[in-house]
């Protein structure tokens, strides 16, 4: 008895072998960020020009995750509201600034192991550098803000 292979037998042998080996890159290599955090880090993400329901979502001890890839970025250690303020031209023609009725602006100070290195600081696949935007969200919010401050603790 001889066995005969047709083209969707090969596709389908083909299929299972490619989806064996995603999950051998998966299970051994993708995770392997999570196994090797060497410090931990404290950072600051400001949200600016936010209503004061969204001020009020964001709690200390909240998680905060990645919008794009639900990535853990840390825990809310401290969360500083202020008015937000706009340069806005007098009357003899100088720039003040001034608080906008209903906007604020949020500081969220997050804690977080990560992986720091020479070149970059990564918390989980996201990189870490002040100035980067960043959409985050917890269970009750979600905006985009800066990363306004980074502080190694350990490393």
């Amino acid at each position: 008895m001889k066995a005969k292979f047709n083209a969707v037998d090969v596709l389908v042998i083909l299929i299972i072998l490619a989806l064996l080996a995603f999950g051998g890159y998966k299970m051994f290599f993708v995770n392997r960020g999570v196994a090797a955090q060497n410090g931990e880090i404290e950072y600051q993400i400001l949200v600016e020009k936010v209503r004061i329901p969204t001020a009020e979502a964001f709690q200390e001890g909240q998680v905060v995750r990645d919008v794009q890839n639900n990535t853990v970025l840390g825990k809310i250690v401290k969360k500083e509201v202020t008015p937000y303020q706009e340069a806005v031209p007098t009357a003899d023609g100088r720039m003040v600034l001034a608080a906008v009725p209903e906007k604020y602006n949020v500081l969220l100070t997050l804690r977080s192991g990560a992986v720091v290195s020479e070149n970059n600081v990564m918390v989980g696949s996201v990189e870490v550098k002040i100035g980067a935007q960043v959409k985050i969200k917890t269970s009750l919010a979600s905006s985009t803000g800066v990363i306004y401050g980074l502080k190694i603790i350990s490393k």
